[in-house]
């Protein structure tokens, strides 16, 4: 048993330590996996001065990134076999020259060309072996490489104008075979077409074999990412297809699709550039800025729905305005002016990216959905960006900047957090499920428990009508026989005979005239509960209705009725079944108690009950007559105390009468002492108006939401529920969308136009196709949004339901 004990202790604080780190692991695993993909270090050996030394190092095993100050020469094309002249400057490679200035503290513009060169010492004894390599990424956007004054690669064409200027992005390997101790590298750019110009990626140097290689590693991590972003965009729409209610699935559908549009012309590899020859440059290009602006739309709108807050909206509005028209940008813009507007268009979506930011901040501190997830994936994202910008402007660290690496530390939790839910919903599924096959079990259990009490109604009523038909049967036998008696002698009674005989054929008539009302009450409250006519109405008012219509009964046996109601009280109940009950257990007390005795009334509150209390002073009852009173087998009548007669079934009726408010009667009685009722009402003012075509889940429902304390009233269609509301003014009405006749929205439009300006009654709108979460998007169209409350699906278990219309009230 300990060891069970223990057992389990650290099976909870395994899987509790498991929840709290579970960002920081999501967080750890995507390092990992970028830092295997991308974050490679190569040996920093920075070039001074235009020369690179690298006769020490090992070129068998290692390449060496190029980094460090190549000489420079702006607006001029040197003759690649003469010697360096002397107005040379010096350039760091890896940057952009429009961010670096020249001798004079000026900045270079971003269009223009120069001559980039640089002379690399090679170790002693490497000269006539493999022959060396370089892999030259996007140097934006037209360049010729020389190597020791031979031509050995050439990209796009260069010009010193825009007009002789062809652009080109594609990235390159190039042999050069080497027969001295140094590589004279010269390579002439020029650029018209984009904002970054230069040798703005690092070029690599080795041996072939290990250059290849790396090329290698580059493009099959490019087409796995390439492969993943498609498997994982068409994942999330399969997820939206399958979940409706989850938008946000489909949006980041359209995020992974710009990401696979970015990755297939950002990264390294640039595999679409490399796929298509050079007349295709622009329009890749123009391509690679519709990825960018699918991904800033998309991606926008699921941070800025997160907090569900109306600037949030607005933004949104914004945002797509601003996205159309980047895109706009992006496909007419013309070449020599495009470059330029995307870079700032680019850099102004930072804005948004903080907008986003501060919306799932705002997210996270009201509890959203979801919203720690989008808060640590985005937090990500941005610490990954600022990475980027360190790298990209600091080249002599040695590491390569992550790029759109910094996008996947936000979709990759994203796609995990989906799934996540994507289980849930299955889960959901497969509970709901199990539980409409309880259901069936439970209805069919149903059905057999209400055929039974049908059956038991039946024969009671049978039962009764048999016994209204004998006691009626004898009084008006009686009053015939009387009426038979005066016809024949008429002439011969005396006037005081004739009176005495006239007042034996009123009681008869009377007593016949009430068991009728009797007998209609019942007729109104069938097997299976009255429709209540609930209305708010005061107790103690309706008492002292009830002790005046009984006080001549009283008066005529000498008992006086002294009542004690120090609390005004008021429920909302049928009022005149309820006054059924109280006249007919005040009624008994008189018919049972001795002549110039007292009944007493009293009024009180006893914790959630209001407690009405009768006691009289006469025959009182044993245990086993009350126990035939309140049992279901026939009774026989027991004459008052003054030889009144009666049925004995108007105890059991008052019994049905309160079960059907989900109140209680309580009998205490001493034979020869007398006998009390104790009758307990729900004093709650919760009042719920619940309209629902299906009977069981309407019954289901009401039961859970009365052992909550709530009064409910309950409505078949849209034209039962308006007649209720002509009557009595709920707390809460709760009305199922689809509805035969008057559905749910008709009745809220309906009820909406004849209300009064008072009358503000929170509404929940409940159907079985209403999805788990979400997807009340169509109230907006009905013009309902601020009318209904909530819309609630009808699958949950009533209890689930009930609890969630509570806390929608709080």
């Amino acid at each position: 048993m300990i060891f069970r004990v223990s057992f389990s202790s650290i099976q909870k604080s395994f899987s509790a330590s498991v929840k709290f780190c579970r960002y920081p692991l999501i967080f750890g695993l995507v390092l990992l996996f970028t830092s295997s993909c991308h974050l490679e270090l190569s040996p920093t050996l920075l070039a001074k001065d235009g020369v690179l030394d690298g006769r020490n190092l090992k070129f068998a095993e290692d390449t060496v990134n190029l980094i460090g100050k190549w000489e420079f020469y702006w607006n001029e094309f040197l003759d690649p076999n003469a010697p360096s002249p002397n107005n040379r400057s010096y350039m760091q490679v890896g940057v952009p020259w429009f961010s670096q200035q020249n001798e004079d503290g000026e900045e270079y513009p971003s269009f223009g060309y120069a001559t980039y060169r640089l002379t690399i010492l090679l170790p002693e004894g490497e000269s006539n072996q493999e022959p060396y390599a370089l892999l030259v990424p996007v140097l934006h956007s037209a360049y010729k490489i020389y190597a020791n004054g031979t031509l050995v690669a050439e990209n796009g064409t260069i010009g010193k104008n825009s007009e002789t200027h062809v652009p080109s992005f594609h990235t390159k390997i190039v042999p050069i075979l080497n027969g001295k101790e140094k590589v004279d590298l010269v390579i002439h750019i020029s650029n018209y077409s984009h904002k970054f110009a230069g040798i703005h990626g690092i070029i690599r140097f080795g041996k072939l074999h290990n250059i290849i290689q790396v090329w290698n590693n580059y493009h099959s991590a490019s087409c796995i990412i390439l492969i993943f972003m498609g498997i994982l965009s068409i994942y999330h729409a399969l997820v939206y297809l399958i979940n409706r209610s989850e938008k946000n699935a489909l949006r980041m559908s359209f995020v992974y699709l710009g990401i696979l549009i970015l990755s297939a012309t950002l990264t390294e590899t640039r595999i679409l550039f490399n796929f298509f020859s050079d007349d295709y440059c622009i329009p890749l290009f123009r391509f690679s800025r519709i990825g960018f602006v699918i991904v800033l739309f998309y991606g926008g709108s699921v941070l800025l729905n997160l907090a569900q807050m109306r600037i949030f909206k607005k933004m949104l509005v914004l945002l797509k305005v601003y996205s159309l028209t980047f895109l706009l940008v992006s496909i007419l813009t013309p070449v020599k002016h495009l470059a330029l507007i995307s870079y700032y268009f680019e850099y102004l979506s930072a804005i948004f990216v903080l907008i986003g930011l501060f919306s799932v901040s705002l997210a996270l501190y009201f509890q959203r959905k979801e919203s720690k997830l989008y808060f640590f994936s985005l937090f990500l994202a941005v610490l990954g960006g600022v990475i980027d910008i360190i790298l990209i402007s600091h080249p002599n660290f040695g590491f390569r900047p992550m790029g759109l690496f910094s996008l996947y530390f936000f979709i990759i939790p994203q796609t995990l957090g989906v799934t996540f839910g994507l289980v849930r919903v299955y889960k959901r599924s497969e509970s709901i499920s199990k539980e409409l096959y309880k259901r069936k079990e439970a209805l069919e259990k149903k059905v057999k428990a209400r055929t039974a009490e049908l059956e038991k109604a039946n024969r009671w009523k049978a039962n009764f009508v048999s016994l209204i038909s004998h006691d009626l049967r004898s009084p008006l036998n009686s009053v015939n026989q009387i009426l038979d008696v005066i016809d024949f002698s008429f002439s011969e009674t005396s006037e005081e005979e004739k009176k005495k005989f006239l007042e034996i054929c009123k009681t008869g008539v009377t007593q016949s005239l009430k068991m009728l009302e009797q007998l209609l009450d019942v007729s109104r409250f069938d097997a299976f509960g009255t429709k209540l006519m609930q209305t708010r109405f005061s107790v103690n008012e309706l008492l002292n209705e009830i002790i005046e219509s009984v006080e001549p009964l009283a008066t005529l046996k000498g008992i006086r009725i002294q009542k004690d109601t120090p609390i005004q009280a008021e429920i909302i109940a049928d009022r005149t079944l309820i006054g059924e009950v109280f006249k007919n257990i005040l009624t008994n007390s008189i018919k049972y108690s001795y002549l110039n005795s007292e009944v007493w009334l009293g009024v009180s509150f006893k914790g959630k009950w209001l407690s009405v209390e009768i006691r009289d002073r006469g025959l009182g009852m044993s245990e086993e007559q009350i126990h035939k009173l309140t049992g279901e087998e026939n009774i026989k009548s027991t004459p008052g105390t003054a030889g009144e007669r009666g049925t004995g079934l108007g105890l059991r009726l008052c019994m049905n009468i309160l079960e059907a408010h989900f109140g209680k009667l309580r009998i205490k009685s001493v034979l020869g002492v007398g006998s009390s009722f104790e009758i307990s009402l729900s004093k709650s003012t919760k009042s719920v108006l619940l309209v629902d075509d299906s009977g069981n889940f309407r019954s289901d429902l009401a039961e859970v939401m009365r052992r909550n304390q709530w009064i409910v009233i309950e409505a078949g269609n849209g034209e039962e529920a308006l007649s209720h509301l002509a009557r009595i003014t709920p707390s809460l009405i709760i009305t199922d969308l689809h509805m035969p006749g008057m559905n749910g929205i008709s009745l809220i439009h309906e009820w909406e136009g004849k209300r009064n300006q008072n009358q503000k009654i929170p509404i929940i709108l409940i159907s079985s196709d209403a999805p788990l979460s979400g997807g009340n998007s169509f109230l907006e169209e009905e013009g309902l949004e601020t009318i209904v409350s909530a819309y609630l699906s009808k699958m949950y278990k009533a209890d689930d339901l009930c609890q969630q219309i509570e806390m929608i009230l709080v």
